[in-house]
């Protein structure tokens, strides 16, 4: 029973830990589960971005606009993951911008709880 948000959060704490590798799958089960939410689109660019991989990074960030055209952040990663421009140490603007879940979808995890009491 995959819990999206759970996926999310995890792969949000290991890519500030700078464990990419680690992030991607975890933010790639999320959109397994949910391809439709854009800040786990907007996650998986973000953690590309910051490890170099612009034309994938500019992929998920074009995928989150598509979900959310009003998302300004995505729209900006999205023009500088275009132009390859990386992050630059002690950029506030660019630091830490991984999208947290603070809420998740009670029924699923009801159910997960009652697989791991078995």
């Amino acid at each position: 029973m995959p819990l999206n948000e759970v996926y999310n959060d995890l792969g949000a704490a290991q890519s500030r830990k700078n464990d990419t590798a680690a992030a991607v799958v975890s933010f790639q089960k999320a959109l397994e589960g949910d391809s439709g939410d854009p800040d786990y689109h907007f996650n998986l660019g973000y953690t590309l971005w910051r490890a170099g991989k612009f034309e994938q990074a500019a992929n998920s960030f074009r995928e989150a606009t598509v979900r959310n055209p009003s998302d300004q952040e995505a729209a900006a990663f999205l023009a500088r993951a275009q132009k390859q421009e990386g992050p630059r140490p002690g950029d506030a603007k660019t630091e830490n911008r991984e999208r947290i879940k603070t809420n998740y979808e009670e029924a699923a995890y009801r159910q997960l709880q009652a697989e791991l009491v078995k």
